[in-house]
């Protein structure tokens, strides 16, 4: 599995649902054992913290012809695969 995980810098503002305040999502947690994780986990520990829970409130999926709006019910069933996926990725990296 490869994925590259890379801000959008377009505000989608009809998806989004209200959630925690922005402070709250500021940032992942400083885990100590994070720094002896090599670039590929951090990269996949800051997915799991910080892009699986904001798809949950929707996500843009760009192909070559269009883009595609995912939200509601279906955001939050994508969002928890990714997570299983990226998991058991994680899992096989230790």
């Amino acid at each position: 599995m490869s994925a590259f995980f890379a801000p959008l810098h377009r505000p989608q503002q009809g998806m989004r649902t209200p959630g925690p305040d922005a402070e709250v999502l500021e940032g992942p947690a400083s885990v100590p054992q994070a720094r002896l994780a090599g670039l590929r986990e951090q990269a996949i520990c800051y997915a799991l913290s910080r892009h699986v829970p904001d798809m949950a409130h929707g996500f843009v999926v760009s192909v070559n012809h269009a883009e595609w709006q995912v939200s509601g019910e279906l955001a939050c069933r994508i969002a928890s695969l990714v997570r299983e996926a990226l998991m058991d990725e994680l899992a096989r990296t230790e």
